[in-house]
């Protein structure tokens, strides 16, 4: 049964082998929000012809194609592998204890080779009830931000920069990752430098620097978008102002491990899933400011930087046996 509402919206994806081909979307993710669409150019004639005072109907042409767009998802113990694996590129998946705990699963992510591209498709509404599919092919993720804030659930954001969409494509059979719980603040921690940080929010965003100019005679649809310029990876954690020791550390230009990690429930043999997402951060800010009566917050902006060791890392535990 479907409702002419948003209450019927669905999303799926799937993994490209290649960036022009699109795949058959395998697998559901529950969203908050999502802002994928088509963009058409249109060229205009700027000829001037006699008589003529508004544009005519011969002498405009449809130009190149492109899809942009975000989607907002809370972060569940399972099915979120695929996201991370096309925010950063690199991917490893082992087992911690394949004997004892067979079931279990850690997939690492770390800076690297993007992968080719998602197909992204997304069941709309009308207002009949009829789910309309429209199908995204060639989607790369640009931009990404992770959040965790008191009393909320753990959000991912990505936008997204595609190739093509169409209406034509079925609308797939909707199927979820079974069993996947979301993480909420309370299982929320973290350290800097292996020492507790007692924080009411945390937010990193990351940014891949992909050309989008990569048009060519021939063709309205832009060939794959490759990275031009290096990764930035940047965010904030407001603590409380308790020392001076993070406005010291800003002063002196140094740098920490930081490490954000999310535990749900026991998979088996005291194996938890997780998500924990571990970064060499450079201090670019800490000033504690009088804002009222109330007590004083010391939000600090960072950086991700990579110190030959270590720039980013994220790691999921979980039962999916493949990102």
């Amino acid at each position: 049964m479907t409702t002419p509402t948003g209450i019927s919206a669905r999303l799926m994806t799937a993994e490209q082998a290649t960036y022009a081909t699109g795949a058959v979307v395998d697998r559901g993710v529950e969203f908050r929000q999502e802002s994928l669409k088509l963009e058409i150019a249109r060229i205009a004639s700027t000829a001037l012809r006699g008589g003529t005072l508004i544009q005519r109907s011969d002498r405009w042409k449809a130009g190149r194609r492109a899809v942009t767009g975000d989607i907002t998802m809370e972060v569940a113990d399972r099915g979120f592998g695929r996201w991370f694996k096309h925010m950063l590129g690199g991917a490893s998946t082992g087992q911690p204890d394949a004997v004892n705990s067979p079931t279990v699963y850690r997939h690492v992510f770390t800076p690297g080779t993007l992968p080719p591209g998602l197909t992204v498709q997304v069941g709309r509404p009308d207002a009949a009830g009829v789910v309309r599919p429209f199908t995204y092919t060639g989607c790369r993720v640009r931009q990404w931000t992770l959040e965790a804030t008191v009393n909320e659930l753990l959000t991912l954001t990505v936008a997204l920069i595609g190739r093509d969409a169409t209406t034509e494509t079925p609308l797939a059979e909707l199927t979820y990752p079974a069993g996947a719980e979301l993480f909420s603040f309370i299982q929320g921690s973290l350290t800097v430098d292996s020492s507790a940080m007692p924080v009411r929010r945390f937010q990193m965003q990351g940014g891949n620097t992909l050309g989008d100019e990569r048009y060519f005679l021939g063709s309205a649809l832009r060939d794959r978008p490759e990275e031009i310029g290096l990764r930035e990876i940047t965010g904030t954690v407001e603590p409380e102002f308790t020392s001076l020791d993070v406005y010291h550390a800003f002063v002196a230009g140094s740098e920490a491990e930081m490490v954000l990690r999310f535990q749900g429930d026991v998979i088996e043999d005291a194996l938890p899933y997780a998500l924990e997402v571990t970064a060499n951060v450079r201090y670019d800010g800490a000033e504690p400011n009088v804002d009222g009566p109330q007590q004083l917050l010391n939000p600090w902006p960072f950086a991700v930087v990579d110190n030959g060791t270590l720039s980013l890392e994220i790691a999921y535990q979980t039962t999916d046996t493949t990102p």
